[in-house]
């Protein structure tokens, strides 16, 4: 019984089967009935029209973009990539002024619609709704004026009577447009007059960039409505969490002027007039590294520039990856520390302080490679509103009166205050004018180089160099830099890298060092006693970037490397090939025991009963061991009216160190202020869960 209820099934399957195959061979025969008729059609039928057809087309080489390399912390983590976008192009057309017109019309309806924005360097000159003039008023007119003699009456000209101009004689824009729709007909129609030679079929214009994909599929599924519009897609830049490293990122912006420039230098990536490139920050220094070659496509293309047919002829290859030194998680709690911070230091009350402290820089460096850790120029921006073209933001963030702009960490000059002391004790050592026991005289007030100085620190008796930086005494500082000289000072100050560039990729200021030959130079005086006293704590002419502040701790902390900083800590190309950048640094000339006394000086500066900065640092010791630092507060000259800047520079631990910070307030009324954000710095960096302080 078993065995025949099997056999039946089988016969039921069987069955089944054999109608399945009947229904997919009719199925075929159709399919292969309706080919052959269709290439009967094509060869024999239709075969002239579509020779005529061909005879039509364009042969041309098209543009495959590479994708431009992406941006990562040291650890991998994301700061920039790449995304799809689509573009709009024109390719001009044998289309009446009339039929132009309408399908423009219909394009500008179609960008409002989605929210789309098309280029127009019209509407840089000449304003409707203001109806005027904005630039270039005669290089607008010679483009729009049909005759010579026209010219010269434009040139003269209410703005109304050359719109009406453009709509009637240039344009030929009929009545049924408003004056607002007709303007913008115009603006697109001046762009096709301005560019009329990239309006080729091989050399197709932009009309925009990155738009939505509602105005993508319908460029394409009506393009009968819009002769001679194409769309391509192409890669386009993307940011993520860029405000926190905005300054060491930078950002992109359109050739330009530049183009030339970056053409001759590097001939073979392939730059062209509408390209986006590199402007500051890391997108402007690895430029050359982070874009990739375009490829090249053989396009087959009908008169009116849609495509018939493509072929990749050269794949495009992408550009350089490259990793940052930079810890993405360091550099939020360091943007955070002095975001905070400046909140807490604008409410202290205080009888120099405004409550004025709006901006600074903090910069962590690794002492033992030069790589840079962390890089905060506080304010920040968002580099994406220039990714966007996003005119009313890029404007705010360019106009801004605190300069969010500015890299302060790289292009700020602050006098360094205090925080240059060190140098006047390694100078004062290394000319053997002092010794690191050797005590000094310290009353409050002594007459040195003709001028009568006060020591805020009062009376101190005699001290040595230990207690000097453990206390910050002026007066001690104004006897050892007047007994060394001006000339052994700037000597020992250039050895630990200032009064020139540290070497760091993206773009830095030299700073100023005061020197006989600055002052003789830029002030045009000469050199007085009274001076040397002045430069011995860090005022007068010297000023100095946070880059070259963080460089000089670091130095002193890791025993006289002078390392180049760096914030590229490698690239990656598209096989996979890793270049590693090279380490590089030079040995100061000072003496291990020099370093070692002034190492002393600055632990007590953080560890020391009377030390200026113990108040932040006294629990770490149990926790990381002991921190080496220096509080300065400078002068601005405008005491009067505004608060004194504030900088702090120290390294962790003390005996063996790993990391550098240099912190900047501005306005921040006294060093001791600032210190609590290298305190953040420290904590996020040694993992520090609880505040000690």
């Amino acid at each position: 019984m078993i065995t025949g209820v099997n056999n039946e099934k089988e016969k039921e399957i069987y069955q089944d089967r054999k109608r399945r195959f009947l229904i997919f061979f009719i199925i075929i025969v159709i399919f292969c009935g309706v080919f052959l008729r269709q290439l009967v059609d094509l060869q024999i039928v239709n075969g002239m029209e579509y020779l005529d057809t061909s005879s039509k087309r364009n042969v041309t080489n098209g543009v495959i973009y590479a994708n431009r390399g992406n941006i990562y912390d040291r650890y991998g983590v994301p700061i920039a990539g790449n995304r799809m976008g689509y573009c709009v192009q024109y390719v001009d057309t044998k289309l009446s002024d009339k039929e132009k017109n309408a399908t423009i019309a219909r394009l500008v309806d179609l960008f409002s619609k989605n929210g789309d924005r098309y280029i127009s360097n019209m509407r840089t000159i000449f304003s409707y709704k203001e109806m005027d003039f904005l630039i270039n008023r005669e290089g607008f007119v010679n483009r729009i004026a049909i005759r010579d003699e026209d010219k010269a009456v434009l040139l003269e000209a209410e703005p109304r009577e050359v719109f009406d101009y453009m709509r009637e004689k240039t344009f030929n824009i009929d009545a049924q447009y408003t004056d607002e729709e007709a303007y913008h007909i115009m603006e697109l129609r001046y762009e096709i007059l301005n560019n009329i030679n990239y309006a080729t079929i091989s050399d197709p214009l932009l009309i925009a960039e990155d738009v939505s994909i509602e105005t993508m599929v319908a460029l394409e599924e009506r393009n009968e409505e819009f002769s001679g519009f194409t769309t391509y897609s192409k890669p386009f830049r993307e940011y993520y969490d860029a405000y926190l490293v905005a300054h060491v990122l930078g950002y992109m912006g359109n050739i330009d002027k530049n183009y030339e420039k970056w053409s001759k230098a590097y001939p073979e990536l392939g730059y062209k007039p509408n390209d986006k490139v590199g402007v500051s920050g890391i997108e402007l220094s690895e430029e050359h590294s982070l874009r990739g070659l375009n490829g090249i496509a053989r396009k087959e293309v009908d008169t009116e520039g849609r495509l018939t047919s493509y072929e990749v002829e050269e794949s495009p290859i992408p550009g350089q990856d490259i990793y940052l030194t930079i810890d993405l998680n360091l550099q939020k709690a360091s943007y955070e520390a002095i975001e905070r911070n400046i909140e807490i230091i604008r409410e202290k009350e205080h009888k120099k302080s405004f409550h004025d402290a709006n901006a600074g820089a903090v910069v962590a460096m690794n002492v033992k490679t030069g790589e840079i850790l962390a890089m905060v120029s506080y304010p920040s921006y968002d580099p994406v509103a220039f990714l966007e073209g996003n005119n009313a933001q890029i404007n705010y963030i360019l106009n801004h009166p605190d300069k969010i702009i500015m890299n302060r960490a790289t292009s700020g000059n602050y006098a360094p205050g205090s925080t240059y002391k060190p140098i006047i004790a390694i100078a004062g050592l290394e000319s053997g004018v002092i010794t690191a026991t050797q005590k000094i005289d310290c009353p409050y007030t002594k007459t040195i180089g003709g001028l009568v100085w006060r020591n805020p620190e009062g009376n101190q008796g005699r001290i040595n160099l230990e207690r000097a930086l453990e206390t910050s005494s002026n007066m001690y500082f104004f006897q050892v830099g007047f007994t060394t000289g001006i000339d052994n000072i700037v000597k020992w100050a250039k050895n630990f890298g200032f009064g020139k560039k540290t070497g760091i990729e993206i773009g830095e200021s030299i700073g100023a060092l005061a020197s006989r030959e600055y002052k003789l130079e830029y002030i045009k005086e000469g050199w007085v006693p009274a001076d040397t006293c002045n430069a011995s704590i860090g005022q007068l002419y010297n000023a100095f970037t946070p880059i070259q502040l963080v460089n000089y701790v670091s130095t002193i902390g890791n025993g006289g490397k002078i390392y180049r900083p760096h914030l590229v800590r490698k690239r990656v190309d598209a096989s996979g090939e890793v270049y590693l950048t090279e380490i590089e640094y030079q040995q100061s000339s000072a003496k291990e025991s020099t370093i070692k006394a002034v190492q002393k000086g600055m632990v007590a500066v953080a560890n020391s009963q009377d030390g200026t900065a113990v108040d932040i640092f006294k629990d770490f010791r149990s926790i990381i061991g002991e921190v080496a630092g220096k509080t300065g507060t400078a002068e601005t000259g405008l005491e009067a009216t505004s608060s004194s800047n504030a900088l702090f520079v120290c390294y962790a631990p003390a005996d063996d160190p790993e990391i550098a910070v240099a912190v900047v307030v501005e306005k921040g009324v006294s060093g001791a202020w600032s210190a609590p954000i290298a305190r953040d710095v420290l904590m996020a960096y040694f993992n520090i869960q609880e505040q000690s302080n």
